[in-house]
Parts: C-alpha cells; sequence; structure tokens
C-alpha cells in the first residue's frame, strides 16, 4: 500500500485497526525525522535538515486529519455491528482476516519470548496474553508496506523494517488527544552516562555488577499523565510540650508543659501529575518529579518522531486518589508547620477533605534504561526533562556487612579511648551505652542512609511542588495550656 492509498481498516478481536500509519517524514527528502531538544527542532537522519515542530506538523496536518477521521470512522462503524472488508470477503476468503491476525499474534509472541529488546517487550508485554488480544491493533507502515503489530495504547513506533517514526491514526484524536507535551531535552548520549554517574558512591553496590553491566537497551518514551488542580482543607490537633531540666539541692527536676494546639485550613493545588499508564511503575514515575511545567507547550504530533509514545489506559478516575492523598499529606504538613514555639509536637487527629477542580493532561519525556544483572531484571528512569535519574540498585550482602562492623568498630575504639582518658565514667551501665550503643547507633543509621541510596523509586506521600503561591490559607488557630508534668531524680553524689 502507498502512502496516499486510502486507509482500509482491518479488524482485530472486533476492534477496528487502521491498517495505514502517518509517518512524520523529512519534507525535503522523505528521510526518517527525530526531535532534538538541544535546538527544538526535528532533524533528518539523511540530508541532515532541521525543520521546526510548527512547520512539520503544517505539512502533515491534512493526512493526519484525514487518518483520524478514519479511524474514528471505523471505530462507529464497528460499534454499529457493519462487518469489515475482510468479513465480507468471499466463502472462500471467509475468516482470512482472524487467520492473518493470529498468525500475527504468534510471530509476535515468538518475537516477545526472544526479544533483544527488552523495553520495547516491556512497554508491548500486555498485548501478549489471551486476555487482553482484543487490545491490539495492527497497521502498515505508510513508508514501506510492512505490517506493524502494537498494543491499543501505543501511539507512535518505530516501523521495524524502515526505521521511520509511525504514527497510529486514531490514537490521539477527540478525548484521547493530550492538552500540552514537554519535549525532551535530555540526549540519548546523556541519558547513558547519566546510568554510569548513578553507581558512583552506593556503598552496597556489588562490584561484579559495575564490571559486568551493560545497558541492554534504553528508549525514549512519551508516557501519558493526568495533571490534577485541586483543593485540600481540614483540621488538626496536637499535643504540645515544653520541657525545662534543672537541679534542685540533690534532685535533677524535669518540669514539661503540656498544652493543645488547633488548626483549621486549606490548600490550592495545580497541575499534579499522576501517569495514566498501566505499564509504568508508579514509583518510577513519581520520583523523576519535578517537571518544569514553564516549559509546558500545547500538544503537537510533530514533537514525538524519533521516541516512543503512550496513549493513557487509565482513566481520570483510576489515577484521581493518587492525586488526593497527595493533596492530603500536604494539608497535614501545612498545617503542622505553623505549630511552633513548642520542644516536641505530636499529632494528634486530623479530619482531611480534597478534591478535584481541574483536570487535563500531558505527553511528559522519560528515558527508560533497562539492564541485567545475575537473571534480574533492573529498570531506571530518566526524567526526559530535567535529567532527574532514578532506580533501584542490586545490595551486596557482604558489602552490608563489612560497612557496619567497619563503623561499628571504630566508634567503639574512638568511645573506648574517651571513655578511659576523658570521661572515665563509675557507672558501668552508663560505660557500656556509650561504648557499646553509640556506635551502634550510629553503624545503624549510616548503613540505612547507605541502603536509601539503592533505592530511588518512591511513590510520593505529597504534592507541595504544586501548591499554588497563595500557599496555606489558615482560617483556625489555637493554644491551650493543659497541664504540668514533674519529675524528680535524686542524684547520687560521691564523698569527696
Amino acid at each position: 500500500m502507498g502512502a496516499n492509498d486510502e486507509t482500509a481498516a482491518v479488524y482485530v478481536g472486533g476492534q477496528p485497526m487502521a491498517t495505514e500509519s502517518v509517518n512524520y517524514q523529512c519534507p525535503s527528502c522523505m528521510g526518517p525525522l527525530h526531535f532534538e531538544g538541544a535546538d527544538g527542532k526535528l532533524h533528518c537522519d539523511y540530508c541532515g535538515g532541521a525543520f521546526t515542530p510548527a512547520e512539520v506538523e503544517a505539512a502533515y496536518a491534512a493526512k493526519q486529519q484525514k487518518a483520524d477521521a478514519q479511524a474514528e470512522s471505523d471505530t462507529e462503524r464497528a460499534e454499529a455491528g457493519e462487518r469489515s472488508d475482510f468479513e465480507r470477503m468471499g466463502d472462500e476468503a471467509a475468516g482470512a482476516a482472524s487467520v492473518l491476525t493470529n498468525e500475527t499474534i504468534s510471530a509476535a509472541k515468538e518475537v516477545s519470548a526472544s526479544a533483544s529488546d527488552p523495553i520495547q517487550a516491556y512497554l508491548s508485554r500486555a498485548s501478549w496474553n489471551e486476555d487482553e488480544r482484543e487490545g491490539m491493533r495492527s497497521f502498515t507502515c505508510s513508508s514501506c508496506g510492512a505490517a506493524v503489530t502494537v498494543d491499543a495504547t501505543t501511539a507512535v513506533s518505530e516501523c521495524p523494517y524502515c526505521g521511520n517514526p509511525a504514527v497510529v491514526p486514531g490514537t490521539f484524536s477527540n478525548e484521547a488527544k493530550p492538552d500540552f507535551i514537554i519535549p525532551f531535552k535530555v540526549s540519548k548520549e546523556e541519558a547513558t552516562s547519566a546510568l554510569t554517574s548513578y553507581y558512583k558512591g552506593k556503598k552496597f553496590l556489588p562490584k561484579e555488577f559495575v564490571q559486568s553491566n551493560r545497558i541492554a537497551h534504553m528508549q525514549g518514551v512519551y508516557v501519558p499523565f493526568w495533571l490534577y488542580d485541586g483543593n485540600a482543607e481540614g483540621s488538626a490537633t496536637y499535643e504540645c510540650k515544653n520541657i525545662r531540666v534543672y537541679t534542685s539541692g540533690d534532685e535533677e527536676v524535669t518540669e514539661t508543659d503540656v498544652y493543645e494546639a488547633y488548626r483549621e485550613g486549606s490548600l490550592d493545588f495545580e497541575r499534579i501529575p499522576a501517569d495514566s499508564s498501566a505499564k509504568m511503575p508508579d514509583a518510577h514515575m513519581d520520583a523523576i518529579e519535578p517537571f518544569d511545567f514553564d516549559e509546558l507547550v500545547p500538544f503537537s504530533v510533530a514533537y514525538l518522531p524519533g521516541y516512543l509514545a503512550e496513549r493513557y489506559d487509565q482513566e481520570a478516575g483510576t489515577c484521581q486518589p493518587r492525586a488526593m492523598r497527595r493533596m492530603k499529606g500536604s494539608l497535614e504538613d501545612e498545617l503542622q508547620a505553623t505549630v511552633t514555639g513548642y520542644d516536641d509536637v505530636t499529632q494528634e487527629s486530623i479530619n482531611a477533605n480534597s478534591e478535584v477542580t481541574g483536570l487535563s493532561q500531558a505527553l511528559f519525556p522519560v528515558w527508560l534504561l533497562h539492564t541485567l544483572y545475575k537473571d534480574e531484571d533492573y529498570l531506571f528512569a530518566m526524567n526526559g526533562q530535567t535529567g532527574r535519574f532514578i532506580g533501584d540498585l542490586p545490595v551486596s550482602p557482604l558489602k552490608v556487612v563489612l560497612w557496619f562492623l567497619g563503623i561499628f568498630l571504630a566508634c567503639m575504639a574512638i568511645l573506648i579511648g574517651l571513655d578511659v582518658s576523658v570521661f572515665q565514667f563509675d557507672d558501668e551501665l552508663t560505660s557500656v551505652l556509650v561504648d557499646f550503643g553509640i556506635p551502634l547507633a550510629i553503624a545503624t543509621f549510616v548503613c540505612i542512609a547507605f541502603y536509601n541510596q539503592m533505592k530511588t523509586a518512591r511513590e510520593q506521600t505529597d504534592a507541595r511542588g504544586y501548591i499554588t503561591m497563595e500557599g496555606l490559607t489558615l482560617t483556625g488557630s489555637n493554644d491551650r495550656y493543659v497541664t504540668t508534668h514533674i519529675t524528680r531524680v535524686r542524684i547520687n553524689k560521691d564523698d569527696d
């Protein structure tokens, strides 16, 4: 099928599949294009031409609109129960489309099973099980005519035969079209070097992991996100303490003044992100925040060539609880931050509510890097705009033990020396606590800190970066004195 032929429809599992892609190619030589964040232009791999996204979008606008309209028409026909062209074939060819589709799926399974491209297999993994066959779509590359099968959420794929980026018709039409996009700024070379830099300073990282580790594959992906505007309001009570310790005669006296604090207020938020792709680990997508929203631009397909792009497969209502939990978490933090002037503050109760007041969707740039170590898969993610890099690394148990013992023994030697030469504790229990307890605590704290460096993919629990400029509106504040607790401990003094 040529690039200018009419788009036909293949039905897979009862769903219409547009068979002709829209390939965004160089207007000069028809070579593959890829977007480069350094200058914000699309560059041709063959002739070296450079074009702005607006120029490329204008060149392909009519074809994209035609393909999207055809895809929508195919969907309407399928929903109305009309048969496809394949289904209207003669008895001799009856079922040909189904046979073709089954062969395509079987071939795809074989490729996935022996894939040398783990990232692509990872992104497409949901398509290869029987339960989700109806989520597949097939299309013909408009550049070379090759048949390509992808899952229903893939918006942009690279033709495995000619290398041209293919935009699947109908993927970004109507309500599925994102409002915004943040273009890639970080190059593939920068993402590769970032992985090596990420290994540095990791005390528990196995030596053989660094020596033998290789990037199995990496891929730039535009990941779909919902952006939530909203607010949270609520109230909380706190037990607050001021503590004074002094000596009176032969007693050490501790006076604890207890207060109850009450705070009530509200916060407004803008564009709290939540990834809307079931394929993407939420912890990885949360951990690469923040994105610089000053660089949000209106969505254009012209930014996509050179990268994969995904369409959302989780509705806004499904992802909304994540944003609401983050709003409540920030309100809780902001209310407690107003309780000042005390030595100790403990939250006793909180009653908070949050709601979403606005919604938009966007595509954000993410580099996915996949490595293998001892038959284990390790997935890393990098913010394609800011360069923030995260991922979980393997931990060497031997290094954990050696570091713990080294820190413990070093601290113990220092404190025993100070005990003998300076402190000279007469109380044996105190001496043991200082000489052994403190080194144990230090070694534990340091090793926990080292371990946390190895595990950086964590879901966010607050939305402090998305609070509007107005900040917390405090609508209620009250502190009242409750009681004072006094304890006395007799001091044993040695005779001179």
